[in-house]
């Protein structure tokens, strides 16, 4: 797992290999890959293609899913359909990525990316390759990413330590949530609660609180996490997958992901399927296993058009 000091060798433009490295090599727990301006609110263009943008069949048929696939040391995004192993690839996104370290897709399909070289969160209307929005102020090395039901963006940053929050098609913070230790992972649950990964814990922060509470969870390394309409949290800590029931202390379930190191994860949105992107290496590849009742992960992508950052569209943290 990648900790803070991937943050300052990624600033200063390590290579795949050498972020990999620290990927099997952390020692405290901290997670990330290698570690203002105007906008507009974010909506949904249901319609097909233009000329800067690419085909979006969940645009225009909500039920089909993509996959959103980041390449950190390239600065793109690449969209594959969700169906099938290595299914088709839709099109790519570069315009406003500067080494883009998380993703996540909001209720109208928008896609989101935390840019920690340009210290930028990027939103992108579904089909379109030009942001629509861009956020700026307030956004210090950003890692973790999340958007509620309402459009609001959180965003953490690592550079000093603070989560911000800005609401639906705003580029300056309604909020500032100032920690002790990097926050790196993020999501948000049926009722707009905010999760994050804080050092070794997981802390949750009702709608518009600064005071988070410490869910105790039993982990040692935590990573990226979902929380899926129940309330039930989805982790990595380390290698390993923890299902923890809602309002429990204890995984109910483990499963190791095997044939390399974890990174991120998405759950779709009708929760039956959970996404891991995997440095296996020298490659990257995207597995997934069926939720909640899966016990082994199968290759999904292994076509190493991408890194650490992943998203599927749609997601199932998106509120009620």
């Amino acid at each position: 797992m990648l900790q803070c000091t991937l943050l300052r060798s990624s600033i200063s433009g390590c290579s795949a290999v050498a972020l990999g490295a620290l990927l099997a090599g952390c020692a405290s727990g901290s997670l990330g890959p290698p570690a203002g301006s105007g906008g507009a609110a974010p909506q949904s263009h249901a319609m097909g293609t233009s000329a800067n943008g690419w085909a979006s069949p969940d645009a225009r048929r909500r039920k089909k899913s993509l996959i959103y696939w980041a390449d950190y040391d390239k600065g793109k995004v690449t969209i594959f359909s969700a169906r099938g192993v290595n299914g088709q690839q839709k099109g790519i996104i570069t315009t406003g990525l500067s080494n883009p370290q998380r993703l996540f897709v909001d209720a109208a399909r928008n896609v989101y990316a935390s840019n920690i070289s340009n210290n930028t969160i990027t939103g992108y209307h579904p089909g379109q390759t030009s942001p629509f929005l861009t956020i700026g102020t307030g956004v210090n090395s950003p890692t973790g990413l999340t958007v509620d039901a309402g459009g609001t963006v959180y965003c953490a940053n690592v550079g000093n330590d603070t989560i911000t929050e800005y609401p639906l098609g705003q580029t300056t913070p309604s909020l500032t949530i100032t920690l002790g230790a990097n926050p790196e992972y993020l999501a948000t649950d049926a009722s707009d609660n905010l999760y994050a990964t804080v050092g070794t814990a997981i802390y949750e922060y009702a709608p518009g609180s600064k005071t988070g509470k410490n869910l105790g969870l039993n982990v040692s390394a935590p990573g990226a996490l979902e929380v899926d309409k129940a309330g039930n949290i989805i982790l990595l800590d380390r290698d390993t997958l923890d299902y923890f029931p809602a309002g429990q202390t204890q995984p109910s379930k483990q499963i190791k992901v095997t044939g390399g190191a974890p990174f991120g994860l998405s759950l779709s949105a009708d929760e039956t399927t959970l996404y891991v992107s995997v440095n296996s290496g020298s490659t990257f590849v995207i597995k997934d296993i069926s939720y909640p009742n899966g016990t082994t992960l199968a290759n999904k992508l292994t076509t190493n058009a991408g890194q650490w950052p992943l998203a599927v569209s749609p997601d199932n943290a998106l509120g009620g």
